[in-house]
C-alpha cells in the first residue's frame, strides 16, 4: 500500500472514474442536442442519465478534493500567519467540512431511501433511478470518510509527510 493510509492509488482511480463519467456526460449532452435539433430524434432519458451521472461524478470527485485539500481558496490570511496558526486554521476548516459532509450524507441517504421506497423511475424508459441515488450517497460517504482521515492526519501531524510524498495539484489563486 502506498501513500497515506494506502489511499493514493485508490484516490487516483476514483479521480479517473469521475473524469470518465464527466466526459461521458459531456458526450451524452452533445449527442442528445445533435439528435434533438438536427435529426429530430432525442435520446430517451438523456436528461435523467446526464443529471444522475453528473451527481455521481461530483460526489465521488468531492472525496478526492476533500482528501487532497485542493479546494479553491483565498490564502491571503493563511499565508500571513505562522505555521501553528495555519495548522489550526486547517484543522478548523477541515472539521467544518467534515460536519457539512456528514450531515449531507445523512440527508442524501434519507432522500435515496425515499426514492427507493416510492419506486421513482426515469421519464422515458421507466428505469429505476434509486441505484444512482445510492451511488451519490456512497460518494458523499466516502468524502466524509476521507475528510475524517484528513482531519486525523492534520491533528497528528502526518499531513505534512503525506503532502511531501504525494503529487500536488496546482493551487488555484484568486
Amino acid at each position: 500500500m502506498s501513500g497515506a493510509f494506502g489511499l493514493r492509488l485508490f484516490a487516483a482511480r476514483i479521480e479517473a472514474a469521475a473524469a470518465i463519467i464527466m466526459g461521458l456526460v459531456t458526450l451524452l449532452i452533445f449527442v442528445s442536442a445533435f439528435m434533438r435539433y438536427i435529426a429530430g430524434a432525442p435520446i430517451p432519458d438523456a436528461h435523467d442519465f446526464g443529471r444522475l451521472a453528473l451527481g455521481i461524478a461530483i460526489f465521488w470527485g468531492a472525496s478526492i478534493v476533500n482528501f487532497s485539500g485542493a479546494h479553491i481558496s483565498v490564502d491571503l490570511l493563511h499565508a500571513a500567519v505562522g505555521p501553528r496558526v495555519r495548522r489550526a486554521m486547517d484543522i478548523f476548516a477541515t472539521a467544518i467540512v467534515l460536519i457539512a459532509f456528514g450531515t449531507l450524507t445523512v440527508m442524501m441517504g434519507t432522500n435515496a431511501a425515499d426514492v427507493f421506497a416510492t419506486g421513482e423511475h426515469s421519464y422515458d424508459l421507466r428505469l429505476p433511478i434509486w441505484p444512482a441515488y445510492w451511488l451519490m450517497v456512497a460518494g458523499c460517504a466516502l468524502a466524509t470518510l476521507v475528510t475524517a482521515l484528513r482531519l486525523i492526519m492534520l491533528s497528528t501531524g502526518t499531513e505534512a509527510e503525506r503532502l511531501e510524498t504525494s503529487p500536488q495539484l496546482p493551487d488555484a489563486e484568486v
